[in-house]
């Protein structure tokens, strides 16, 4: 027994779960627990996890910025520089992440560094959130050892977990939405509307941060006290309605912002009617077989968390939990997984929103291997001292497993090992020739997925088209949009002209010749000169200048060519 005889995972008056103190208060209460109230041992294997993973994201913050990394990046640019997002930054996502960038670059400059130091930032703070709320609905070591479970599998590599994806930015509003919820039991007006607020400004980091909203509602409406279920029912409503209140200002807002800036009509095409033929290129019939194939490879290095997590999930529905334990992580595990499925891509930044739900399951089997271990030894401490060191020995394996990863691995090989000839580490020196070649305003244009270019030069894109892909996919606004870029190129007259000759910058599938790659072939010969190669070999990329570049031969099909406009005047015509 514990002391004075009291049982955990009971429920106190005011209908709150609360693992460290609660007196029986139904005939038939819950089983007798034996959380630890202070478990120092879960509190140093979390804080040992926060160092080393802080070790590593620091050592590999150097790491060369992908393409999301490089919209985000470039469109945040944009904000600080005046430009509205939308206006020369065509895509299919809310804005959120492009001010989040923007502020990340404000304060720690335009560098792959500063971003991913703002992506460490966000990262603690999230894992802090999920051990508040872990503490809240499951138990002090429970919260403890899910945030040092979420510490490991965000930073993985079959997440991307270095790169600072819209993904992360997504969790920290969300969670600590439905935290502010789960903490207040929704009975403060402010409280409760602010919630709403936090997601939905997760909303606006991504489209699919808007599947935990209709959790956090549920939150708000729901009483987990064991009496009087029907009790209150217009004040459940109410507090219903304040999360949708405060969820749809942040959008309110974002529109009237847009629609000053002249951009509004732009957002809603790319976010809604394009987004809208996007998630309908991938067939149904295809949806399991991509799952499954994408799981494997996200859980692939992390698999022993997966399989406790899965066990914790068992656990919560196959023995005594309190209800709102059961509600929040299936509420969480539910909204996780259907924020990764629309379009059924299920790539692997995606499976970030699942995270929090796998680390929180994987603190619910630690709280009960504690209940069995307590059981067994009549010793609190015992228990989750046991409970603590076990974890360690997951996250120490991990670690040797992953020791070339962790530790040695260079940021630039990183790169390549992970997206292997796409030219993110060439990105940037191709970025300084023109930099340096180009004033402040200075125009450029990139034909290929490679926005990341446009952020390492700081200059103005001439086309608001930043990727290339739109044009590959089977949906109706492909040659229109082949037609609108080239118009827009041919008026701005970029000074420098970058053609990406590999095929995934084009597309993600088969590639075939879209009739703008014809086109530029045709334009560049016409009204530019060839000033610069990057030759993208297996083992290292040649990269040549200037009159180099003209009797240069590449050995490889995988290479980037840097044009120079040769006329000021009006040259080429635009695509029919």
């Amino acid at each position: 027994m514990t002391r004075r005889g009291r049982r955990p995972l009971s429920k106190p008056r005011d209908g709150r779960t609360d693992v460290s103190r609660s007196e029986p208060r139904t005939r038939n209460p819950e089983p007798e627990t034996q959380t630890a109230r202070n478990p120092y041992a879960a509190w140093i294997v979390l804080a040992a996890v926060a160092v080393v993973t802080l070790i590593v994201r620091l050592r590999l913050a150097g790491v060369p910025l992908e393409r999301d990394e490089g919209e985000y990046a470039y469109a945040g640019q944009l904000i600080l520089h005046g430009y509205p997002p939308y206006a020369l930054a065509y895509n299919m996502k809310f804005p959120g992440t492009y001010y989040a960038y923007a502020l990340i670059l404000a304060v720690f400059g335009p560098s792959p560094w500063g971003i991913h130091v703002g992506l460490i930032i966000l990262n603690l703070s999230t894992a802090a959130v999920i051990w508040r709320i872990g503490v809240r609905v499951i138990g002090s070591l429970a919260g403890a050892l899910a945030a040092a479970c979420f510490l490991i599998l965000s930073l993985d590599r079959g997440v991307l977990g270095v790169f600072a994806h819209a993904t992360h930015f997504v969790l920290l509003p969300a969670l600590a939405g439905l935290f502010v919820l789960i903490r207040s039991r929704a009975r403060r007006p402010g409280a409760t509307l602010a919630a709403g607020v936090l997601l939905g400004l997760a909303a606006l980091m991504k489209q699919q941060g808007v599947f935990f909203l209709p959790l956090g509602v549920a939150i708000a409406a729901s009483d987990f006290s064991e009496t009087n279920l029907v009790r209150h029912r217009v004040g459940r409503a109410r507090r219903a309605g304040l999360v949708l209140a405060g969820a749809a200002l942040p959008l309110a807002a974002l529109c009237l912002v847009l629609l000053v800036q002249s951009v509004l009509g732009r957002f809603w095409f790319w976010t809604i009617d394009y987004a809208r033929a996007y998630v309908g290129v991938v067939p149904l019939d295809r949806a399991w077989s991509i799952f499954a194939t994408e799981w494997a490879h996200v859980a692939g290095h992390t698999m022993a968390i997966w399989v406790v997590a899965a066990a914790g999930g068992l656990t919560l529905w196959l023995t005594s939990w309190p209800p709102q334990c059961r509600f929040v992580l299936t509420g969480l595990a539910v909204a996780g997984l259907a924020a990764i499925t629309p379009g059924f891509y299920f790539r692997e930044h995606y499976w970030i929103l699942m995270l929090p739900a796998v680390s929180l399951c994987a603190g619910v089997a630690a709280a009960a291997a504690e209940r069995v271990l307590t059981r067994v030894w009549r010793a609190r401490g015992m228990a989750a001292l046991i409970v603590s060191a076990s974890a360690a020995v997951i996250f120490v394996a991990y670690a040797a497993a992953q020791w070339t990863y962790c530790f040695v691995t260079t940021p630039v090989a990183l790169s390549r090992e992970l997206f292997g000839p796409n030219p993110f580490p060439e990105a940037a020196g191709i970025a300084r020739y023109i930099h340096d070649r180009t004033g402040p305003g200075g125009r450029i244009a990139v034909l290929g997925s490679e926005p990341e270019i446009y952020f390492y030069a700081d200059r103005a894109s001439a086309t608001g088209y930043i990727y290339m892909y739109p044009f590959m996919e089977s949906q109706p606004f492909a040659a229109p949009m082949q037609r609108e870029m080239t118009q827009e190129i041919v008026a701005a007259r970029p000074a420098y002209l970058v053609l990406v000759s590999v095929p995934t910058s084009w597309s993600d599938g088969q590639f075939s010749m879209p009739p703008i790659l014809r086109w530029s072939q045709a334009y560049t010969k016409q009204c530019y000169d060839l000033v610069g190669i990057a030759d993208i070999g297996e083992s290292r990329t040649t990269m040549v200048w200037d009159r180099d570049a003209a009797m240069y031969q590449p050995a490889s099909p995988n290479v980037i060519l840097t044009f120079k406009r040769r006329v000021p005047a009006p040259c080429g015509t635009p695509l029919n």
